[in-house]
């Protein structure tokens, strides 16, 4: 197996197991034996079960990025389509994740994936439906760190999934300034007030 593969191998098999048994239930030696490797075949690639997280991590935001930037759709509506748990998308590995530490650390790991993969893709897809008296990038940068507080209420268990979904129409409906056409918005929103008021 190459060395792509193998690492594609060690993560799919991790995902299978922390979906199974959660994350605090699932070791290195557990992921080690699912393998089939050797401790010095595993670590060569993760040095701690944190590594495989951010790994595990970093594959849900890769794939969000894959999506907007192959996608001709107004970015942010497809990075919400894609990726909200607010419209029954699939929350990914935090939803195996119970305790307070564990979330904590998702969290963090996803804004370093963010800044290092989301938010210049959704810049430059987004400079042709924001305004052009506004800088393209300040606005997802707006976007993501809205995203990033929701993500953190949600997911610490401070708000309901009806609260977040109304917090996102709102603001959602706080970036209707800065685009050229943001009817795109309104179909987005009307499913997220939907949500909140379920």
């Amino acid at each position: 197996m190459s060395k792509t593969d193998r690492r594609k191998d060690i993560l799919n098999k991790a995902r299978m197991l922390i979906a199974a048994r959660g994350y605090a239930g699932t070791e290195m030696e557990d992921i080690r034996l699912e393998c089939q490797l050797s401790r010095g075949g595993l670590y060569h690639h993760f040095g701690n079960k944190r590594a495989v997280l951010d790994a595990l991590i970093e594959e849900e935001v890769l794939g969000l990025v894959r999506v907007i930037d192959e996608s001709e759709v107004w970015p942010i509506a497809v990075l919400l389509d894609f990726g909200s748990s607010h419209l029954g998308n699939d929350p990914g590995i935090v939803a195996d994740l119970n305790a307070q530490e564990e979330r904590l650390d998702y969290l963090s790991s996803l804004e370093v994936a963010f800044d290092r993969h989301l938010t210049l893709v959704l810049g430059k897809k987004m400079q042709e439906h924001v305004l052009p008296e506004f800088d393209a990038g300040h606005v997802s940068e707006l976007f993501v760190t809205v995203n990033a507080h929701i993500n953190r209420r949600q997911i610490l268990g401070d708000w309901t999934e009806e609260q977040a979904a109304g917090f996102a129409a709102t603001a959602l409906q706080a970036l209707v300034p800065f685009l050229k056409d943001p009817t795109q918005l309104h179909a987005t929103i009307a499913e997220l007030k939907k949500v909140s008021t379920s």
